[in-house]
């Protein structure tokens, strides 16, 4: 499996969900309080915002510096912040690839949403490595990815949720949307499930989020610190679940969110 089907399905998706993106506002538990962490060391500093979206992410990090700049590999998206936040430097570009940076650019890179998750292996080690070079010593990389230890991925097949109701207007909508979706995630699991990847260190599924219409990237903290040990980054990146706590043992919520840093 190549990236550019990775690449080509993903993107597709994503450019069909710009304007649910671009109704986020805030940050999540988890990215807050991997931001606490580092937030006076960063302070005023440069700041790269990968994965941008819809400028979820925007308002928090510009708040914490002007010298900010957010990107996203999808035009659509890039434009949507633009016209959300004009005053605000936003570029189309790819995470794997961002030669117009020089090295030591950045105090903290910020990678929300799982971004990092939605490339294969290969391009997931070339953007951990542009992430490294970009850093300035000391600086630190947030940044959520999906969580192996989560069994949910393992499912076969998941229906979407339905919500019954006694008004028969909306439970008419609701049942016909109900249908669609299930007749949406039935066609996109036959088409791509035969592409997903187990590997001893990570797995790449055909995830239920955008009803089966994306290939995600999975991986065990374990693993996780491992990789980005490799990278140069220092041991021990700590990861916090989805209510904002420290993972302090194993596990299952479907996405974490890591704080890394390189080293001085």
């Amino acid at each position: 499996m190549g990236k550019n089907f990775v690449d080509e399905i993903n993107q597709k998706t994503m450019r069909m969900s710009v304007a649910d993106y671009a109704l986020l506002k805030t940050l999540s538990s988890p990215e807050q309080a991997a931001l606490n962490v580092c937030i006076d060391d960063v302070k005023g500093k440069p700041i790269l915002d990968l994965g941008v979206g819809g400028g979820r992410t925007v308002e928090a990090l510009n708040a914490i510096s002007a010298d900010y700049v957010g990107i996203d590999y999808v035009e659509e998206m890039v434009a949507v912040c633009r016209k959300r936040f004009p005053e605000v430097r936003f570029k189309h570009a790819d995470a794997r690839s961002l030669t117009e940076f020089q090295d030591r650019s950045f105090a903290l890179v910020f990678f929300a949403c799982n971004g990092v998750s939605m490339v294969d292996h290969i391009g997931r080690l070339a953007i951990l490595k542009e992430i490294y070079r970009l850093l300035t010593p000391g600086g630190f990389f947030i940044f959520s990815t999906y969580n192996r230890k989560n069994l949910r991925y393992r499912e076969l097949f998941q229906f979407p949720a339905f919500s019954f109701t006694n008004n028969p207007v909306k439970l008419a909508a609701r049942s016909a949307r109900f249908l669609m979706d299930t007749a949406a995630r039935a066609i996109n699991r036959i088409r791509f499930k035969s592409y997903e990847e187990q590997k001893p260190e990570y797995a790449m599924i055909n995830d239920v989020c955008h009803n089966y219409a994306t290939m995600l990237y999975y991986i065990s903290p374990n693993d996780q610190r491992r990789q980005l040990e490799t990278i140069g980054f220092l041991p021990h990146a700590t990861a916090f679940d989805l209510t904002g706590d420290r993972v302090t043992r194993e596990t299952q919520d479907d996405s974490l969110t890591y704080i890394a840093r390189k080293p001085f």
